[in-house]
């Protein structure tokens, strides 16, 4: 994940030194958490609170080159107001017919969520198909009306009508808390429901990208 701005709008973010064990292993941009006083990676359906995102990589192995590689300290953003960007999760449309008003996930991932988890959120047309017939232009947002679970429906505001094959990216609504990290925990994937220590705060549509926020952070009381 990328620092995008804090919630009152400065765009300056400060890391501090925390313990680290010197053989664990953190990429800069993942979300970390403590265990017993040490930063350590958050697990992919993390629901405890988090630090925050390692300003820094910690490889975890000697290098002559870098001393802190195998230290026993390393940087962590970990200021509670921060928002975070991510790539906003993609789907694809299944082969099941969709209309100008639907589209169809083909993940059966998305089964597992609730009906309505969507709503009020957006979609963006990313790629069409080799033969789509789909008259969208590449990155046009359609707003999410309604979300089907078990049929992995969403309800669009009318547009074209996605093909089998199109992928769009997913923006869901402001306050979603739902899915899981990533396997390199940096980004939000609709994998699983766990009730997630971050939360969305917005969308940037021009670089498809979510905006997250800490739900439950160390220094800070659980929204």
């Amino acid at each position: 994940m990328k620092f995008f701005q804090k919630l009152d709008g400065s765009v300056l973010v400060s890391a501090r030194e925390y313990d680290i064990a010197s053989d664990t292993v953190i990429a800069e941009g993942q979300v970390v958490k403590l265990s017993s006083g040490c930063v350590t990676l958050a697990a992919a359906g993390e629901t405890g609170a988090i630090l925050g995102m390692a300003a820094e990589g910690h490889s975890g192995t000697a290098d002559v080159l870098d001393p802190r590689a195998n230290g026993t300290k390393i940087l962590v953003a970990d200021d509670p107001d921060a928002v975070w960007q991510c790539e906003a999760p993609r789907i694809t449309q299944a082969s099941s017919a969709a209309s100008a008003t639907s589209l169809i996930a083909a993940s059966d991932d998305l089964a597992v969520f609730a009906d309505d988890d969507f709503n009020g959120g957006y979609v963006q047309l990313v790629s069409r198909a080799a033969d789509s017939t789909n008259t969208d232009p590449i990155g046009k947002v359609r707003r999410i009306t309604d979300f089907t679970a078990a049929s992995r429906t969403f309800a669009l505001e009318s547009g074209g009508t996605p093909a089998e094959g199109d992928v769009y990216a997913v923006y869901p609504p402001v306050g979603f808390a739902k899915g899981n990290l990533d396997s390199a925990r940096s980004k939000l994937v609709l994998t699983a429901t766990a009730n997630l220590p971050l939360k969305v705060a917005g969308r940037d549509a021009s670089l498809k990208r979510i905006n997250l926020i800490a739900k439950k952070h160390v220094f800070a009381v659980d929204a």
